[in-house]
């Protein structure tokens, strides 16, 4: 081989070599993006997922079964309690 020829290889060689670091770098850049998008959403689901165990805590509460029971099932205490015992 020439040494002109060698030179063209090279070259040639360097270029690619170029191009494919230009090439997974900018694939890098949208892959971290991605990420960081993925991400916020986890944080946000992550706080929405706090809210709702508040939330389910403080429907559980007796008082609030209570009061809901009383309210929107017009339930009541009864007033006599028999106990009647089988054998």
């Amino acid at each position: 081989m020439n040494g002109k020829a060698v030179f063209t290889l090279l070259l040639t060689m360097v270029l690619g070599s170029a191009l494919t670091v230009i090439y997974v770098k900018h694939q890098s850049r949208l892959l971290f993006s991605d990420l960081r998008s993925i991400q916020k959403q986890q944080d946000q689901q992550v706080i929405q997922w706090g809210r709702l165990q508040l939330q389910n805590t403080t429907l559980a509460t007796h008082s609030n079964v209570e009061s809901r029971a009383r309210k929107d099932l017009e339930m009541r205490l009864p007033e006599n309690v028999e106990l009647v015992r089988l054998q």
